[in-house]
Order: C-alpha cells, then sequence, then structure tokens
C-alpha cells in the first residue's frame, strides 16, 4: 500500500480569468421565496455548528474485500499533520481513497467533507448552483489560508464562509444535489492542465458536468459530459464511495467501464 501526493488543486490562468470577469458580472437572480431560505439557512448556522472533525469508520477495498480499520486510517492522518496537499492512498499501484487537509490543517478522508448537508430543500437541480454562485466568491486557499496552497472546507463550512477555492464549491454543491436526493459525485482531475475539482451529476441516463464555481452564463440545465472535453478526470467520490478512472483521463464518459469502485466507507461510532 502505497501513499502518493497530488499537487494542489488549482485552476490554470485562463480559468482564473474567466472568474475574474464573473465577479464583476452580476450574479443569477433567485426567486424571492429562496432569498428568504438562504438567509434563514445561513442565520441558522453558527461557528459551533461548522466544526469539523472529519468522520470515523472503516474502509473497505471491494476488489480484495479487505478492511482497513478507522485505527489504521487515524495514522495515515496522524501522519500527514504538517504536511499541505492532497495525498492518496494505493493498492497495487491504484488509489483506492484520498485525504485532504481541513482549515485547521488536520487531514480527513475526502468523502468526509460532504456532511450530508442540505442547505433547504429544493425541487430544481439548478437552484444550488444558482445559490452558490450568488452566495459564494471564488478565492484561492493561498489568499485565504496565508500562503497554504491546499485546504479543504466541509460542506457546512463551505455554506458558512463566503468564499473558496473549486473543491470548496463541489463539495457543497455536491452534497447538497445528494441530499436532495440526485446522483451526485465530486470529481477531481485538470481542467485544461490545471488541477481542479467539479461535480458530475446523473440523471435519466444522461451525464452533466457541473462548473460549481460558474458565476454568470446559466442556461436552462446543466452541460451534458460528453460536450465538455476539456474536464480530465481521474477519480470521483461520494460520502461513501470511491471511483477511480483506470482508462484515459482524456474522456466525457463518467459510468463507461475504465471507472472502477475501489473502495466504500462505513460509518461506525466512536
Amino acid at each position: 500500500m502505497n501513499l502518493k501526493f497530488y499537487l494542489p488543486l488549482m485552476l490554470v490562468l485562463a480559468v482564473v480569468a474567466s472568474l475574474l470577469e464573473e465577479r464583476k458580472a452580476k450574479l443569477p437572480d433567485v426567486p424571492s421565496h429562496t432569498e428568504k431560505q438562504i438567509t434563514a439557512s445561513t442565520s441558522a448556522l453558527t461557528p459551533a455548528d461548522i466544526e469539523f472533525d472529519g468522520s470515523n469508520g472503516f474502509l473497505t477495498l471491494l476488489d480484495s474485500n479487505r478492511k482497513i480499520s478507522h485505527k489504521e486510517i487515524a495514522r495515515w492522518r496522524a501522519s500527514l499533520k504538517g504536511n499541505n496537499g492532497f495525498y492518496t492512498y494505493q493498492t497495487n499501484n491504484r488509489p483506492f481513497t484520498a485525504l485532504a487537509p481541513d482549515i485547521k490543517g488536520n487531514f480527513h478522508l475526502t468523502h468526509s467533507y460532504l456532511e450530508g448537508y442540505l442547505p433547504f430543500k429544493v425541487d430544481n437541480p439548478m437552484l444550488p448552483m444558482l445559490v452558490i454562485a450568488r452566495k459564494k466568491t471564488y478565492q484561492y486557499d493561498h489568499e485565504q489560508y496565508g500562503g497554504l496552497m491546499e485546504i479543504w472546507q466541509s460542506s457546512k463550512q463551505s455554506y458558512y464562509y463566503p468564499s473558496g477555492d473549486c473543491e470548496d464549491h463541489a463539495i457543497l454543491l455536491a452534497d447538497w444535489l445528494i441530499e436532495a436526493g440526485y446522483d451526485a459525485r465530486v470529481a477531481v482531475g485538470t481542467y485544461d492542465g490545471g488541477g481542479h475539482a467539479w461535480v458530475v451529476l446523473f440523471i435519466n441516463g444522461n451525464e452533466y458536468v457541473l462548473e460549481a464555481t460558474q458565476k454568470r452564463g446559466f442556461g436552462r440545465q446543466y452541460p451534458l459530459a460528453s460536450t465538455q472535453p476539456n474536464y480530465h478526470p481521474t477519480m470521483m467520490f461520494t460520502q461513501d464511495h470511491f471511483w477511480l478512472n483506470t482508462g484515459s483521463d482524456v474522456t466525457t464518459d463518467y459510468s463507461s467501464k475504465h471507472w472502477k469502485l475501489m473502495s466504500r466507507f462505513t460509518e461506525q461510532p466512536f
């Protein structure tokens, strides 16, 4: 079993330029009753509510049925303390899970950041991204956290804090959609050569790419993944599953045979 370090998830300059333009644009309108829901859900959160300590449980490697205990995972987390970055653990040279640091510098399995948080109920899968576009500003980690290049916010923290980068946006959007009953996953890979995180949504046999950091240019539905070739995925995760792209990352197919379900996380009490 090996540990592998990945470079921080940063958007490339072309995307940054686009985002800077988007910040200047008028944010999308949302219904007046949604404005009230945003205000109510935000004010309902307190600093105590967004305290984050990851999740406790064990991993099952699905190719071998091997169990990795919470004690072993705790050792991984402790061994990474003081580092900064995005790390994967591997078996047979294939990543089966990943860890990233929180705002206090403590490492957690990436799926832990999806806390099962539903800010408020929605009946339209477009609405969460519209709300996030209106509510949250894109900002690099090193700008927010004293030069640190990789810090992750949990879904509650991402809703609470007014700014964050790509994975913070993606974690909040995916978690919200999942809790609203949709099949959504956080995808990690590259966009035009730069590290990035986004959301993939599966509905009625179709796959859609959701650019969670998007601030304008919304249509009536999300774009089909097949029309988004600049996103090159290497892995995906939810609250309890981790998928690895075992084929080419130059793909727009997020359900092909090359996507291998590597591990399952099972919650357990402390």
